[in-house]
C-alpha cells in the first residue's frame, strides 16, 4: 500500500472514530441535562484520536517489519507510546496555562483505555472473520 493511500485511509479512520466518540459524548451529555460542550474539549478529542489510531498504525508498521515479535508484545509497546503521548500532552496543556479538570489524567487514561479495548476487539473479530473466509 502506498504512503498516500495509507494516510488516506487513516484520515478517514480518524473521521469515522471521531464522529462516533463525539455523537456518543454528545448524546450522553444530553441525556444527563448537560447542553454544553467547550472547543477546547472538542479538540482534546481529536487530539486523543490521532495519538489513538497513530499508535495502531505503529503497531501496524511494527508487524510488517518485526515478524518475530509476539503481536502482543507490539500492542502493549503501541499502547504505552499513546498512553505516554496523552500524559504528556494533558501536561502541556496545564504547564501552559490550560485549566484541567481534577480528574483529568484519570479520565483520560480510562477513556482511551476503554475506547481502544473497544477498537482492538472490533479489528480482532474483522480479522477472524476474514481469515475463516479465506478458508
Amino acid at each position: 500500500m502506498t504512503p498516500l493511500r495509507r494516510l488516506g485511509r487513516f484520515a478517514v479512520r480518524v473521521c469515522v472514530l471521531y464522529t462516533v466518540l463525539t455523537v456518543t459524548s454528545s448524546v450522553l451529555a444530553v441525556v444527563q441535562g448537560q447542553e454544553t460542550d467547550t472547543h477546547v474539549h472538542l479538540l482534546a478529542r481529536l487530539a486523543f484520536v490521532l495519538i489513538g489510531l497513530g499508535a495502531f498504525e505503529l503497531v501496524d508498521e511494527l508487524r510488517r517489519r518485526a515478524t518475530h515479535a509476539p503481536r502482543w508484545l507490539l500492542a502493549v509497546a503501541g499502547y504505552l507510546v499513546a498512553v505516554v503521548a496523552i500524559m504528556a500532552g494533558l501536561w502541556v496543556f496545564a504547564a501552559t496555562g490550560g485549566e484541567l479538570h481534577p480528574n483529568a489524567y484519570r479520565d483520560a487514561f480510562w477513556n482511551f483505555t476503554a475506547v481502544g479495548l473497544v477498537v482492538v476487539v472490533a479489528v480482532a473479530v474483522r480479522d477472524l472473520i476474514a481469515a475463516r473466509r479465506r478458508r
